[in-house]
């Protein structure tokens, strides 16, 4: 097979899930990321049926579990988490599990091109313009924060910490970790230089801002390997939706569609909707219905006065009322 699509997926018993969840892992929340996967996963098998789907993950799933994974033409496998270990106090402790998902499945090879996603994104499209563009570089998700923005200022911190020379002369652009994708040879030296930086880490004793976690080193990485690979925005591919207090909504829905959505606010919601839908239908539902499902309202200009006296002589000049 040419393409690999996977989710990670990790426990640690007292560690911290996402920052929207704000609780340890346990039952619940397993029972509930998988609900995710199985979601985020057959979403992308659906709209891609031709490459392979694996959830990875370092516990052993309940058997139950596995046969509905299969059932969707997804396999399951289980990973060693034995690098990129951080505290688990860390916010973003279990996160670094993709990190070491990734590391393992592109330095066995057997893939030409790679994407491994979070558990909160639901696919709606085919990925082949992607995996096209994935042949000349690695597409990671610029989360467009100024230079002053406190994520942002984070993962600067660390990046002057670790690398102090190249800080004094690379930009650092703070790169989000839901997402990367990339093809065989670029993702393994990507992977070398991300396990560097990790055992630079871990010789400080973890004396690193704990707030962004695998972003910082994701972000670190791509700008120390933008004079050699190519680094590519994949925004054409994904849009973080935010549907609670911090609304953001967008056209890429259908107007200018991206195929994957990224709704970290969904996780307890919008995702066990449609986990309840598929199992039902054994189908996803059209894109439209998809969006209201996750609460993303169309994007609608405001009609004020002047747009309304526009349109209402429009329709005039149309009806050869008015000239």
């Amino acid at each position: 097979m040419a393409n690999l699509i996977t989710c990670a997926f990790a426990f640690k018993e007292g560690y911290q899930t996402s920052r929207q969840l704000n609780r340890s892992a346990g039952s619940y929340t397993t029972e509930m990321y998988l609900k995710n996967l199985l979601v985020a996963l057959s979403s992308a098998k659906t709209n891609n049926p031709d490459d392979d789907v694996f959830l990875s993950v370092n516990i052993d799933i309940d058997p139950e579990w596995i046969k509905r994974f299969n059932s969707f033409n997804i396999k399951v496998r289980k990973m060693d988490f034995d690098s990129f270990v951080v505290p688990g106090e860390f916010q973003w402790a279990l996160a670094f599990f993709k990190m070491c998902v990734l590391n393992t499945w592109v330095h066995e090879g057997n893939y030409e091109r790679y994407l491994i996603l979070d558990a909160d994104t639901y696919t709606t499209h085919s990925y082949e313009d992607m995996w096209k563009e994935a042949d000349f570089g690695i597409l990671l998700t610029p989360l467009g924060h100024t230079f002053s923005h406190p994520d942002r200022e984070t993962v600067r911190k660390d990046f002057v910490r670790l690398c102090p020379n190249e800080a004094k002369s690379l930009p650092i652009t703070h790169f989000g970790g839901e997402y990367i994708c990339g093809n065989l040879d670029d993702l393994k030296e990507y992977m070398d230089l991300n396990l560097e930086l990790f055992e630079k880490i871990k010789a400080t004793d973890f004396k690193v801002e704990d707030k962004i976690g695998d972003e910082s080193l994701w972000s670190i990485a791509a700008s120390i390997l933008g004079k050699k690979i190519n680094i590519i925005a994949a925004t054409p591919y994904i849009f973080r939706f935010w549907t609670e207090d911090f609304y953001l909504i967008s056209t890429v829905t259908v107007s200018n569609p991206v195929c994957i959505w990224h709704l970290p606010s969904e996780k307890e919601t919008g995702f066990i909707r449609m986990y309840d839908y598929l199992l039902k239908h054994r189908h996803f539902p059209n894109v439209e219905t998809s969006a209201k499902m996750f609460g993303i309202l169309k994007a609608k200009r405001p009609v004020g006065t002047y747009t309304l006296a526009n349109k209402i002589n429009g329709k005039l000049r149309k009806w050869k009322i008015k000239k």
